[in-house]
């Protein structure tokens, strides 16, 4: 498997251990930075620096998108018309309106898209999703999603960083949105929701580092929501999902469920591992290792992958609502 990888800012660590892992080949690395190319070789010595990044996709097979949000939707254009599988970092672009437009500029081409959801690939997210779609849950009563963390005023420093241009937006799209699509993933969207978002006092940012928000599932079933990352240290993502048989409560890498009537809780995962580091050099790979090789084997049998380009719509239009809520004051669908 030859990979083209295309930047290599504080996202492409988890993605250099999870390829060394899966025996594939970094040939490529489109970067301007020659300590970040640097810190590649160290892992690929045969890789070549490039720039710009669509030079950096001849004569490979898979191209691994980590450039900021703003450019995914070209640079799969240049892809598919090259007939390159992709692997996009999350979100799949700013809006719901670009998203969708890269989605369909790749079913239209037949590569294989996927979309770095690692959560989907934890012991204790594929457990959530599999009670919620059994209906082990029973049916939803509410529940609630919090992500506390921390990044410094350093971590928006760096040039584009939380503008609305780049990425779309801030603590939402780029970092709660994992955690967000467990839910969605889980769940389904929501009827409508309700948001607020703004600024804390901790950082100097364009878009929003706080927000809090009410998914609405239906009569009687609302799931509050507060993210941020101004939360001192911080503490590992929480969501907690109480139905009419059980309660599933998601701590970190870990899921716990209580059935009603049942003496000892179950639980899957374990009790290392978060999101909560900004550079995913310095979390488990493991995650990252399983998204990619569900991802190569999916591309290999021309199926839906684990964390398909199709299916993070779903979450894309909750973050675009939420968004779209914060930015008028009412409810959106």
């Amino acid at each position: 498997m030859k990979v083209a990888m295309l930047g290599a800012g504080l996202a492409a660590g988890g993605h250099l251990r999870a390829l060394a892992a899966l025996d594939a080949t970094v040939v490529t690395v489109a970067t301007r930075s020659p300590q970040r190319f640097a810190r590649i070789r160290e892992r690929f010595p045969g890789a070549r620096q490039c720039w710009p990044p669509e030079d950096a996709m001849d004569g490979v097979d898979l191209a691994l998108i980590l450039t900021p949000p703003a450019t995914h939707l070209g640079l799969v254009r240049v892809a598919a018309g090259r007939g390159i599988d992709v692997v996009v970092e999350k979100p799949l672009e700013v809006s719901a309106e670009r998203a969708r437009a890269l989605v369909e500029v790749a079913e239209s081409a037949g590569i294989g898209l996927a979309v770095c959801y690692q959560h989907r690939a934890k012991e204790a997210g594929r457990a959530l999703q599999r009670l919620a779609a059994a209906g082990e849950l029973g049916q939803l009563v509410g529940g609630n999603l919090q992500m506390a963390w921390w990044r410094p005023q350093s971590y928006y420093d760096e040039s584009g960083r939380g503008q609305l241009a780049r990425d779309g937006g801030g603590v939402l799209i780029t970092q709660a949105i994992h955690t967000l699509d467990l839910l969605v993933w889980a769940m389904g969207r929501p009827r409508r929701v309700l948001a607020t978002s703004g600024r804390s006092p901790a950082h100097t940012i364009e878009a929003e580092d706080t927000m809090a928000a009410l998914l609405d599932y239906g009569p009687g079933a609302t799931i509050s929501l507060f993210v941020t990352t101004a939360a001192g240290q911080g503490a590992p993502e929480q969501l907690t999902l109480v139905g009419s048989a059980a309660t599933a409560t998601l701590h970190g890498p870990r899921l716990t469920l209580h059935r009603i009537g049942a003496s000892e809780p179950e639980i899957w995962g374990d009790a290392t591992g978060s999101g909560i580091e900004a550079d995913t050099s310095r979390m488990p790979a493991d995650w990252h290792t399983e998204l990619l090789r569900d991802a190569i084997s999916a591309f290999c049998e021309k199926r839906e992958p684990l964390a398909s380009g199709r299916s993070a719509l779903a979450t894309q239009s909750v973050v675009q609502a939420l968004y779209d809520s914060a930015a008028t004051g009412s409810w959106a669908g």
